[in-house]
């Protein structure tokens, strides 16, 4: 019988999004590290970023995240 591995994902360190950003969308570049565009609205955020490798999300109150990916 085969042992099987389990694979954790880390989560990604959010650090460069504060409370200015709440219900906002923003971009971050794909390793999460530099803050590329915040928006009140999607199109906005993908307009003001031409980056191809970028995450984007929409921040919600308590910090969390409801990410957006094209992929």
């Amino acid at each position: 019988m085969k042992k099987q591995v389990e694979n954790i994902i880390k989560s990604p360190d959010l650090s460069v999004i504060n409370k200015e950003h709440v219900n906002k969308w923003v971009a971050l570049s794909s390793d999460y590290k530099k803050l590329l565009a915040v928006g009140d609205r999607l199109i906005d955020v993908l307009v003001k970023t031409n980056q191809k490798d970028k995450v984007v999300m929409k921040v919600l109150p308590n910090l969390g995240y409801a990410p957006h990916s094209s992929k």
